[in-house]
């Protein structure tokens, strides 16, 4: 009886996990694609991927977007890589932080900065489960935090 009562208690614990939209693993497709397209500067395929409140920084970066820079993106951007470094659940599992580390993009430099191609950086991304669907919440411009040197 005790092992037949340990089985039931493995399985039920193991099951849980299969089909966990709340596993931190269930981010990884949303963000991939978020990613993608983010650094890809496909912004309106990034906004299917965003909160509803975050495409007013999309919005902000595409008005900011000159021909210059649209002429350095052609030229220099051979498709980002992107890696999840690390990701938790936050907030009853209805929120997830993820690190990523983001390689070979194109960054537009601000007013009266070149733009250029980075080597690698790691953002900070947050995730919010809205309508069982994990979407990426910007609540300002994207920033990383650890850049390489160039």
């Amino acid at each position: 009886m005790k092992y037949y009562l340990l089985f039931a208690l493995v399985f039920l614990l193991g099951s849980c996990h299969l089909n966990d939209d709340n596993s931190p693993n269930a981010v990884d497709k949303p963000l991939n694609a978020w990613a993608e397209a983010y650094f890809g500067f496909d912004y309106e395929e990034a906004l299917d991927y965003m909160t509803p409140e975050s495409e007013k920084w999309i919005r902000f970066a595409a008005s900011n977007i000159t021909e210059k820079d649209v002429a350095f993106i052609n030229e220099h951007n051979k498709g980002a890589n992107m890696e999840i470094i690390d990701r938790y659940m936050m907030t009853g599992d209805t929120a997830c932080s993820a690190r990523i580390r983001v390689s070979d993009f194109v960054q537009l430099g601000f007013v009266g900065q070149e733009n250029k191609v980075i080597d690698q950086a790691e953002y900070q991304i947050t995730l919010v489960k809205r309508d069982d669907k994990w979407k990426v919440k910007m609540e300002g411009p994207l920033q990383s935090g650890k850049q390489s040197r160039d």
